[in-house]
């Protein structure tokens, strides 16, 4: 182990404690132990591990001292397994990566045993708006109401919703600096793209398709539409702007739904939305409906899964 902690202090930069950079070799040793029964002898025996992907996981999810380790357990080991594949200039970052998240999510989902919230909507109340709003789409208005809507119904989006700009692919193509500005991407296929939204800087642009029904709502509505798709806005300060768009959304959306006599925002919705998810759907789909919403597994669980 000598050599690795080595490279782990000379590329550190200060950037760990020694706290942190002992458990990390104290990790990546374990961790070897238990594949192998012996302790690392060389660098290139740890690349082997990490490389040895399937016999990893095996390890990790084998019984130690008579027990399985618990989710945060191995999380720590996980992320010791991401340093030591930088440390060591190997791909396996994206395999890594991904069994990191399914641990968070699996997690998550065992502190969710009580849930103490409960939703100010349910399933059966946005179906009953759902329906009608389908059944009565006949005029401009009415098929603007439907497809504003319908993402808010689907989509665990948050208002940047409102400040969707419809464009085409090839125009979306040729922008050289899309800023803050969030589309509706019109090409072989419809795409929602967002730029700017409230955790923008730490995960970048969101692109999200945008499921038959929907596309055949939107491309009726947008016959209809000029540049932005559900607010129009006068030519305002781009942030100041969009603001005011948001607003209008949840305002509009709490007006709807009180015509229903339901008190609930666009946030109950969303919240319903990944409850449903967290309760009844795939690992990969918490990821899914995380990554749309732009946060983390552990947030949609700990924020925004309530309880049915």
């Amino acid at each position: 182990m000598d050599n690795f902690n080595k490279l782990l202090n000379d590329k550190n930069d200060g950037k760990r404690k020694q706290s942190s950079l002992d458990q990390i070799s104290n990790n990546i040793r374990r961790l070897y132990m238990k594949c192998y029964g012996t302790e690392p002898e060389d660098i290139s025996q740890i690349e082997g591990m990490i490389e040895d992907i399937e016999h990893t996981f095996a390890c990790l999810q084998s019984d130690w001292n008579g027990k399985k380790l618990g989710f945060s357990t191995m999380l720590s080991y996980t992320n010791a397994l991401l340093i030591a594949n930088d440390l060591l200039g190997l791909e396996l970052a994206g395999t890594y990566g991904d069994l990191e998240t399914e641990l968070q999510v699996r997690r998550e989902d065992e502190k969710r045993k009580n849930p103490q919230k409960f939703n100010k909507i349910s399933r059966e109340e946005l179906d009953v708006v759902f329906a009608d709003l389908k059944e009565n789409a006949k005029s401009k208005a009415t098929i603007r109401q439907f497809a504003l809507f319908q993402i808010l119904s689907k989509y665990p989006f948050r208002l940047e919703t409102a400040t969707l700009e419809k464009i085409s692919q090839n125009d979306f193509d040729s922008l050289e600096d899309k800023g803050i500005r969030n589309f509706l991407i019109e090409g072989p296929t419809m795409k929602f793209n967002f730029n700017g939204y409230k955790t923008a800087k730490k995960y970048g642009t969101r692109e999200i398709p945008v499921d038959d029904e929907l596309q055949a709502t939107l491309s009726e509505h947008l016959k209809n539409v000029d540049r932005y798709v559900f607010f129009d806005r006068k030519d305002d300060n781009e942030e100041k702007a969009q603001d005011k768009q948001r607003n209008n959304l949840s305002v509009w959306t709490k007006r709807l739904l009180k015509k229903y006599e339901i008190d609930a925002s666009t946030t109950d919705i969303t919240k319903l939305l990944i409850t449903e998810i967290w309760d009844n759907g795939t690992t990969q789909d918490k990821i899914k409906f995380a990554m749309w919403r732009g946060h983390e597994v552990q947030t949609a669980a700990r924020t925004y899964a309530t309880t049915l």
